[in-house]
C-alpha cells in the first residue's frame, strides 16, 4: 500500500498494489519511476504510468490484507526532494510497526535494491 502526499496531481492520494515485493518491491518500483522521470515534482505521475496495476483506494482500510505500508512524501521547498517511510503490519495484526525512514528516496532504493543506479 502506497500513500503519496505533497504532489501537484493530488495532496494525497492512496494506491494499493498486490504482492509488491516489499521493501524491495516498492525499491524497484520506485526506481522505475525514477528513470521514467527523475524530476520529484513528476514522480507520482511516472509511478502511475510505470505500475498500470496500481488500485486507488479512498482509505488505508480498504488494503486490509497489506503486510507494508509506504509514504511518498514530495518535500517542497527551494530544492524539492522525495522522502520515503515504510512500516510493516504482522499478518493477522491490526498495528503497524515502523520499519524505516523517514529517509531520502536515493536511500531507502539504494538500501533495498543494491547496485541499482537510480
Amino acid at each position: 500500500m502506497y500513500t503519496f502526499t505533497g504532489f501537484p496531481e493530488a495532496p494525497v492520494r492512496h494506491l494499493y498494489l498486490h504482492h509488491d515485493g516489499y521493501p524491495t518491491g516498492a525499491a524497484w518500483r520506485f526506481a522505475e519511476a525514477l528513470r521514467e522521470a527523475p524530476e520529484p515534482l513528476s514522480f507520482l505521475v511516472a509511478f502511475l504510468s510505470t505500475q498500470p496495476n496500481a488500485e486507488p483506494i479512498q482509505r488505508l482500510e480498504q488494503a486490509a490484507d497489506a503486510e507494508y505500508r509506504y509514504l511518498v512524501q514530495l518535500v517542497s521547498g527551494a530544492d524539492p526532494h522525495l522522502q520515503v517511510q515504510c512500516w510493516r503490519r504482522i499478518p493477522g495484526g491490526d498495528s503497524w510497526n515502523p520499519r524505516c525512514g523517514p529517509m531520502p528516496m536515493a536511500v531507502f532504493i539504494q538500501r533495498f535494491l543494491p547496485g541499482d543506479p537510480a
